[in-house]
């Protein structure tokens, strides 16, 4: 009781102080001086791994509504049961309802295929060798052209886990992958590494809004939170109403990465995962320093891999 007085008070001044900071955040943030701009759309064969139902929208739901205007091809591929989520009904209820969302997804962005591989909620392992297996029995069949997955620096073990596991099964099945588009959940990407843009117009922006009401079951996440750093990355390109961006990678490149990423002790636990309008700030500050090097890791491989091309 007591806490949901302070958050009532605390609202409004949260609210305030969230939209003040992030505008001077992206404002200020280095940035590349140029950027692929939906170079993605030039892909007609898409893959889209998300750990959970809802984390496809949150990253790149604008990205998937222009695929769908671009008549593209699209699988949607979920990796965890949804067990995880908080609720107070029984965990086979959750999984019922996370996949029933699932489905709705699959509908409203008009994907042609869906997957739901069903590893455990929060035990997602790139270990596993039968999910391994999986994953490329999913990219043999499918054979996509551009797939997108998690950025590796993120404060969920599952969204780390998952592209981990596509890095193993991309290695057996087409070592030379070159369209690997690593999307922002809840773990904001520095502005420097990022390097593709998806510009949103107020349509499209609101369009995107609207499928968050598709997960009911996710009544303790603040999907507005989301919304606003998806004006915020206007910025990037100073045009538009809001945008998605994207860490852009092949195969090489996100081995490389991880491999860094590894060496300096990256875990997703260092970081606080940014779920409400109540953790944004610190999102963005919490391991700043820790951010800060894994990111000139990044940066280190993502200028090598520019530099040869």
């Amino acid at each position: 009781m007591v806490k949901k007085i302070v958050k009532a008070i605390l609202k409004y001044p949260i609210l305030f102080l969230n939209r003040i900071y992030t505008f001077f955040y992206y404002r200020t943030k280095d940035k590349k001086d140029e950027y692929l701009v939906d170079s993605m759309m030039d892909g007609k064969k898409i893959l889209v791994l998300a750990p959970h139902v809802d984390d496809e929208t949150i990253g790149l739901g604008g990205t998937l509504f222009k695929h769908k205007k671009n008549h593209s091809s699209m699988v949607l591929l979920y990796l965890t049961d949804g067990s995880g989520s908080t609720s107070s009904l029984p965990e086979e209820e959750v999984i019922r309802i996370r996949k029933e969302e699932g489905e709705g997804i699959k509908n409203l962005y008009g994907f042609d295929r869906l997957y739901f591989l069903d590893e455990k909620d929060g035990q997602l392992s790139s270990d596993k060798e039968e999910l391994i297996k999986n994953l490329v029995e999913i990219l043999k069949k499918e054979n996509p052209d551009i797939i997108y997955t998690p950025f590796l620096i993120d404060g969920h073990k599952d969204h780390v886990e998952t592209t981990k596991s596509l890095i193993k099964a991309l290695e057996k099945w087409d070592s030379e992958f070159e369209n690997i588009y690593m999307y922002e959940v809840n773990c904001p990407i520095d502005p420097i590494i990022v390097n593709c843009i998806s510009p949103m117009d107020e349509a499209l922006y609101n369009d995107k809004n609207k499928v968050y009401d598709t997960f009911s079951s996710q009544w303790a996440m603040d999907f507005t939170v989301f919304s606003l750093l998806d004006r915020r990355k206007k910025m990037f390109l100073n045009k538009e109403y809001g945008a998605e961006i994207f860490v852009k990678a092949n195969l090489e490149s996100a081995k490389g990465i991880l491999k860094s990423l590894d060496e300096v002790g990256f875990a997703p636990e260092q970081f606080r995962q940014l779920s409400s309008e109540y953790t944004l700030v610190l999102s963005f500050k919490q391991g700043r320093k820790l951010k800060s090097l894994y990111n000139k890791e990044v940066k280190k491989v993502l200028d090598m891999e520019e530099a040869r091309n």
